[in-house]
């Protein structure tokens, strides 16, 4: 018994070491506070390499149609050396307001774009409905580089934004749940969770680095992959999950009433081409 008990100890230290625990609580705080579809340990294909890749969790919103989708994909991270966010006012000030949000399909680009952006010459337009929506409208301090403290290794935060940002891509044209073929609509917002300490770093006045430390920062991911060169990933610390997990089903919400009159009209048009070409009885 003795040798089990010793057993199931090295075993359970192997797994937090790895960041098994950190993958399933993250998914069980997913399920308690949204209406997500919540899968662990999915796969998808990696764009350049064509090879097959895991992903931690994949949090879906579904539209019963199954002509959207909206998905959060979540690489968790269980380190101990302090993850550091590079950030400046201006990191934002060149990205397009949707680039720096998450990752659309061209229809739910469209969509979404009208709906917070509509061009009125007469009445022009404060946009406080995308300002209120978390996260849309990033202003002040912004990341646009991360490492990992001490040893110089930015290994793990950047592998962990690759992985998150591919299968993001991956999921605009392919759905873990169903058949991508007539859903026009998907959004994917990467995120990676750490349990590591998380700091900001920006310079003083005297050109020296200022750290702050913090609990979920947004960092700007811009890299060329197939077509695909720029989006925003968020970076959580644990203690911070709960509240982001919420933040992230009203980002959800928002996203399908922004799309509403589109996936209406989209809808009416495939129901009418169903009609005219039913066969005449």
């Amino acid at each position: 018994m003795a040798h089990e008990s010793d057993l199931s100890e090295n075993i359970a230290k192997w797994l937090s070491e790895h960041g098994y625990p950190l993958e399933m609580r993250v998914a069980e705080i997913a399920r308690k506070h949204t209406h997500f579809d919540v899968r662990q340990g999915w796969h998808y294909i990696d764009q350049e390499s064509g090879n097959s890749r895991e992903i931690d969790i994949v949090c879906t919103a579904s539209e019963p149609r199954g002509i959207a989708e909206i998905n959060f994909v979540i690489e968790c991270k269980a380190t101990k050396k302090p993850w550091i966010i590079f950030a400046s006012e201006d990191a934002a000030s060149s990205y397009h307001r949707l680039s720096s949000f998450g990752i659309f399909s061209k229809a739910a680009h469209s969509a979404v774009a009208e709906h917070l952006f509509p061009v009125d010459l007469e009445s022009p337009c404060d946009y406080e409905e995308a300002k209120s929506i978390p996260w849309f409208w990033k202003e002040g301090l912004v990341g646009y580089a991360i490492t990992q403290a001490f040893e110089g290794n930015r290994d793990v935060p950047y592998i962990a934004s690759l992985s998150s940002v591919k299968a993001s891509i991956w999921l605009l044209d392919h759905s873990l749940w169903q058949s991508a073929e007539y859903r026009p609509y998907s959004i994917s917002f990467p995120i990676i969770v750490t349990t590591s300490p998380l700091f900001e770093c920006t310079l003083k006045d005297d050109g020296n680095p200022a750290l702050r430390e913090i609990s979920h920062g947004h960092l700007l991911f811009k890299q060329h992959i197939n077509e695909f060169f720029a989006t925003c990933i968020s970076v959580v610390t644990e203690g911070y999950l709960e509240v982001f997990i919420k933040e992230c089903q009203e980002v959800a919400d928002r996203m399908y009433e922004a799309m509403k009159d589109s996936l209406e009209q989209d809808w009416s048009d495939f129901l009418r081409k169903c009609e005219k070409n039913a066969p005449n009885k």
